[in-house]
């Protein structure tokens, strides 16, 4: 039994779902893993960009990442469902705050969390704003604006 279900974990993966197992003895064990949620992360800085992508995706996310503003509205024309949107910090506050209000015309019941440098540098329509060296708020905040 304990070697089925390593083995479904390791299925759950790439398929998440429920499982059940069956023994011979006829005892079942059923095993739940909810499907990953997508960040969508529109990042001005590519190694910010990948070090972001790389924690998500180690917290059980899928990720989708794009570099900025434009490529945002182009790969979002051909997706189908994100949970939240994280805007990054690297752009002028212009850049950021015309993607953030952008996001909300288009995809309002999305919560879209948007980095900050510091407290007093926030974007006025995210529904988060996270000061970025503290991550551990930050992973907290998109755990909950993806449920």
């Amino acid at each position: 039994m304990e070697d089925a279900k390593a083995l479904v974990k390791m299925l759950a993966a790439s398929s998440p779902g429920e499982y059940v197992i069956t023994d011979l003895t006829g005892d079942k064990a059923s095993m739940k893993f909810p499907p990953k949620r997508i960040m969508f992360q529109i990042g001005y800085d590519e190694k910010e960009l990948n070090a972001r992508a790389e924690l998500f995706r180690r917290v059980g996310h899928e990720v989708v990442s794009v570099p900025n503003n434009e490529a945002a509205k182009q790969a979002l024309a051909s997706i189908d469902n994100v949970d939240v949107f994280v805007v990054g910090y690297t752009a002028p506050e212009q850049t950021r705050k015309e993607m953030v209000d952008w996001l909300k015309e288009n995809f309002p019941e999305v919560k879209i969390v948007a980095l900050v440098p510091s407290a007093s540098r926030q974007l006025p329509h995210a529904d988060y704003n996270v000061v970025l060296n503290d991550s551990d708020e930050w992973l907290a905040l998109l755990a909950t604006a993806a449920s």
